[in-house]
């Protein structure tokens, strides 16, 4: 709808008035500048709880500037996280991560304030950004001691570990082994026990300091087989690892399919679509995927015939082009 036509500004008040849930992502302002803001629609609907998602906060000198998912994962440490402190550059984590995890702190917010509606009798405004969810991501580094040290020791000392991903014969292999019993595990296996007698290496801080010298000798051994068989090898020693996948690797994975978190709907013009399924399962109430994602406008009408619009309205709105 066009919140910038009258009629359809109209709209999403009427809408507002009977909802439970309202999110917006404008900069923070616009939505008071629409007509749209808390303030507003709590005016008409006391039990509305109203979430703002924004890039950088609702105050502050940056509030108003754009901010995309890369762009914060930038100011907000993560770029350098990536690459620090043994001096690669800064790298970005691909996948929308603070996207997805920023969303998900709304939708907790969300789950809270209904919570709390139960109790009070009326909702409220809650509000989350990019940069609240790269920082939650980080809780750990951010941890300082404020008497006690320089803002610049904030890093994680330990960043780049033993622990990693290691190239074999074929494939990418992940190995943590920074608990003891998983040390021992990977020393007997590839038959590296002279470490388990090493006095420099008896502690994960000891382990570190040399880890140059172990890295190159854990990559040497694993050239000689493949990802997958030391895959095997790892798991049945109970080491924690894995074979470096592929996204279309994993849509026709047993273990992922054998858990529900992939399923298949029928989309009208691209026939069956394998989308995520459910990834949080209730035993008593445990959800389904809705259906295909929707074309634009394809629920318009339905949406307009459940607030209260008749047939005729909802064509005039359509051919004034305040709705699609």
């Amino acid at each position: 709808m066009d919140l910038k036509h009258p009629d359809g500004l109209a709209i999403a008040q009427r809408l507002a008035r009977d909802a439970d849930v309202f999110v917006e992502s404008y900069r923070p302002g616009v939505a008071a500048r629409l007509g749209l803001d808390y303030a507003a629609l709590s005016a008409a609907n006391p039990r509305l709880v109203y979430c703002s998602i924004s890039a950088y906060g609702q105050r502050g000198p940056l509030a108003t500037r754009p901010g995309l998912d890369p762009v914060v994962q930038c100011y907000g440490g993560l770029a350098w996280e990536q690459g620090a402190p043994d001096g690669e550059g800064p790298v970005l984590v691909r996948g929308s991560l603070v996207d997805y995890y920023t969303g998900s702190l709304a939708a907790s917010g969300i789950l809270l304030a209904l919570i709390a509606r139960l109790r009070s009798g009326t909702g409220q405004h809650l509000e989350t950004s990019l940069l609240d969810g790269v920082l939650a991501m980080q809780a750990g580094r951010v941890f300082w001691a404020e008497e006690r040290e320089a803002p610049e020791a904030v890093q994680d000392l330990l960043g780049d570990r033993v622990s990693r991903i290691y190239p074999t014969r074929e494939g990418y292999l992940y190995l943590y082994v920074e608990l003891p019993k998983f040390w021992d595990g990977l020393c007997r296996t590839l038959g590296l026990t002279a470490w388990l007698e090493d006095p420099r290496l008896q502690t994960m801080v000891g382990r570190h300091a040399h880890k140059a010298e172990l890295i190159a000798r854990i990559t040497e051994r694993l050239a000689g087989r493949t990802a997958a068989e030391w895959e095997a090898t790892f798991t049945a020693a109970d080491v924690p690892c894995t074979r470096i996948r592929a996204i279309p690797e994993l849509l026709g994975d047993q273990h992922v399919g054998d858990n529900g978190m992939l399923a298949t709907v029928a989309h009208g013009r691209l026939g069956p679509v394998r989308l995520l399924g459910t990834p949080v399962r209730l035993a008593g109430t445990p959800g389904r995927p809705a259906g295909p994602p929707p074309g634009l406008g394809e629920h318009t009408d339905v949406v307009l015939r459940e607030a209260g619009y008749s047939p005729d309205a909802i064509a005039g709105l359509r051919a004034s082009g305040v709705v699609r």
